[in-house]
């Protein structure tokens, strides 16, 4: 055998080792994380949350703004509150 093949052995087994640690961590960090840490909780959507709840001085200032920055060629087809 020569000197590249073994060169090229030893570069192989070497990234294996590497991602075997890798690998090996990232399960230790899970399972750490999982054993001593709560889930954070379920936020649950608010009742009567979305478009019918914005006012009316917002759906016209988002309007006036739409207005001004297209110049007067855009429109407000539908707002969605995030």
């Amino acid at each position: 055998m020569g000197l590249p093949f073994q060169v090229f052995i030893l570069g192989l087994l070497t990234v294996f080792v590497v991602l075997l640690v890798v690998v090996f961590t990232g399960r230790v960090i899970i399972w750490f994380v999982n054993r001593y840490f709560e889930p954070a909780p379920v936020r649950t959507p608010v009742k009567g949350a979305g478009p019918a709840t914005l006012k009316k001085g917002r759906i016209a200032a988002i309007s006036a703004a739409v207005h001004v920055a297209t110049k007067g060629r855009g429109r407000v087809a539908k707002i969605e509150k995030l």
